[in-house]
């Protein structure tokens, strides 16, 4: 009996032995699976400091292992390298690059991130970005690094409570967004430079905003970013920055304004039908993704104005309101293929409940103006049928030269109006939509009389159609 109770306890503890080593074996293993893959404390480290003088400032983020085993991260790299204006420090060791780095199961390790920027050198990026990149398990990763890299004024998640005016000495930068509050007015004077960083916004909240923009002193709003894409130029890519946005605003205007690389230029959207208007004088917004102008129940005054290049439609008004062109340009001769018209007039909209919803203009008029691009039908009127709405639809087209298929005959739609005849713009390839071509020169109706987008002088009768008079 001795002999097996030994036996037992020699067995147990043998047991107990091998449990243990593979328990050590199971810990100690590195887990390689594609599945496991690393968590970061943020995926964009932002250096949101204005800089003045030469200085350096540094932030910290966080590599996580969730796992119970240990991980081998093959790589960890800057990406710009010994060009970037940022360095890491990855758990104590500075460099650029880093490789078979281990992270225990349930263990962090730091990265520490320094930038360096000259804010008097003139040339450096609104924006300094560089990215740090991990491979682990076959998985790339990826932690943004984003730095203010001049020196300006920053708005970063700002809400405008007092009536306020921009300064411009140095540039605007917004980023997600700048919103002016309830019966707040933002005066933006001549002159002023205004960026938005990635999917940033202007948002004027039923306050008012006043552009003051002059002759050669136009007031920009464009993109943060300077640096060009690795494929593309910046100053030719679209989206970069979400646009101006008015949510039934108080009454505002914007003079001698260029507005380019949004998704949406302006978009206007109200919430009563009494709505303080929104006046464009002299505005030019081109290479949008997808709109340069884009209304909703709006009250919109625009004259001589550029409405240029957008992935679908250079104005879609639409939902009521009161909207009234004059020598203004709508043209859009986008790079790649583009399915939609280049203005779109609308009247109705399809409610989540499948009802169609009606929603009548109380004027909506284009008057000594071009629309045209390089679709067989560059307008749209799209109006509920009469029979439903027992009401005549308001579009009028006055003096205006139109790319179309259909004939504009139509007294109640057309008045004087010329179709197709092109008006051979000096390079819509660039941009440049200035005419001299017999099909917009003095055919222009009556005006009022203000200067084009140029500064050259209108007479009452007798001038060109769109936003230039050559």
């Amino acid at each position: 009996m001795k002999i097996r109770f030994y036996k037992y306890i020699l067995f147990s503890l043998l047991l107990s032995v091998v449990v243990m080593q593979f328990t050590q074996c199971r810990k100690d293993k590195i887990l390689s699976d594609a599945s496991a893959k690393l968590s970061f404390s943020t995926d964009t480290l932002l250096f949101d400091t204005i800089f003045t003088t030469l200085g350096s400032t540094t932030k910290l983020f966080k590599i996580y292992n969730t796992n119970n085993q240990k991980m081998i991260i093959s790589s960890i790299q800057l990406a710009k390298g010994t060009q970037s204006m940022f360095r890491i420090n990855v758990d104590g060791s500075a460099g650029v690059s880093f490789n078979n780095i281990e992270i225990e199961g349930k263990d962090s390790l730091f990265v520490f991130v320094e930038v360096t920027i000259d804010p008097n050198g003139g040339i450096n990026p609104m924006v300094v970005e560089d990215k740090v990149n991990f491979v682990t398990n076959g998985n790339a990763q990826t932690v943004v690094l984003n730095a203010f890299g001049q020196d300006a004024y920053f708005h970063v998640n700002e809400i405008i409570t007092t009536n306020t005016t921009w300064a411009t000495d140095k540039p605007h930068v917004i980023y997600n967004y700048c919103a002016v509050d309830s019966a707040i007015n933002l005066t933006i004077p001549g002159g002023g430079q205004i960026h938005g960083y990635k999917n940033s916004v202007l948002y004027i909240y039923k306050g008012s905003l006043n552009v003051q923009g002059t002759i050669g002193n136009e007031v920009v709003f464009k993109q943060a970013r300077t640096e060009d894409f690795l494929l593309s130029n910046v100053d030719s890519t679209a989206g970069q920055w979400r646009g101006i946005y008015f949510l039934a605003p108080k009454l505002s205007q914007m003079d001698f304004a260029i507005i380019e690389n949004a998704t949406i230029g302006i978009q206007i959207d109200t919430t009563t039908s009494n709505a303080d208007s929104v006046i464009l004088q002299n505005v030019r917004i081109d290479n949008s993704s997808f709109a340069s102008l884009v209304t909703q129940g709006a009250n919109i005054y625009a004259n001589s104005c550029l409405f240029g290049n957008a992935a679908s439609y250079s104005a879609f008004i639409s939902l009521g309101g009161s909207a009234y062109f004059e020598h203004c340009t709508f043209a859009n001769y986008w790079n790649s293929q583009r399915n939609t018209a280049i203005v779109v007039l609308k009247d109705y909209y399809e409610a989540s409940t499948n009802n169609i919803q009606y929603r009548p203009f109380n004027k909506a008029t284009i008057k000594n103006s071009i629309i045209y691009g390089p679709n067989d039908t560059e307008l749209v009127l799209d109006t509920l049928s009469r029979s439903l709405t027992n009401v005549a639809p308001v579009f009028l087209l006055d003096h205006t030269l139109i790319k179309y298929e259909d004939p504009v005959s139509n007294g109640a739609y057309f008045n004087s109006c010329w179709k197709n005849d092109d008006p051979s713009f000096s390079d819509a390839n660039f941009w440049d939509f200035h005419s001299s071509a017999s099909a917009v020169n003095n055919k222009g109706g009556t005006t009022n009389p203000i200067m084009d987008l140029d500064g050259n002088a209108r007479n009452i009768s007798g001038n060109d159609l769109g936003c230039y008079n050559e």
